[in-house]
């Protein structure tokens, strides 16, 4: 006679503590440049700043800033992440996470 197999399951015992909070995932962060007049890029977690010269742009690889002439935002998805601009694309740069280390006091004290 076969035995039913075993499954799988978590049984959540009195007391017991509840599972850690994790850490918010990372989003994959990609550029799409077409033609130098359109870009689209994922894994946007804010839009600091933008207007016709400019947007600045923060992802979890650091800010980025986008600059050109006459940039427009078309679309702008907060659940996807998603940024779609167009425009005379100049430049994109991108500006380092950069964490302080107190100063000349942190410094000294290395």
């Amino acid at each position: 006679m076969m035995q039913p197999q075993a499954k799988n399951v978590f049984r959540a015992e009195a007391g017991a503590a509840a599972p850690a909070q994790t850490a918010p995932q990372t989003v994959r962060h990609n550029l799409i440049v077409e033609n130098r007049s359109n870009l689209t890029a994922t894994g946007i977690r804010q839009v600091v700043s933008y207007d016709e010269y400019s947007a600045t742009v923060l992802t979890d690889l650091g800010m980025l800033v986008i600059g050109g002439k006459n940039l427009k935002v078309s679309e702008l998805s907060c659940q996807s992440g998603e940024l779609r601009v167009s425009g005379e694309i100049e430049y994109i740069q991108y500006e380092d996470k950069k964490e302080r280390k107190g100063g000349l006091l942190g410094r000294l004290t290395r």
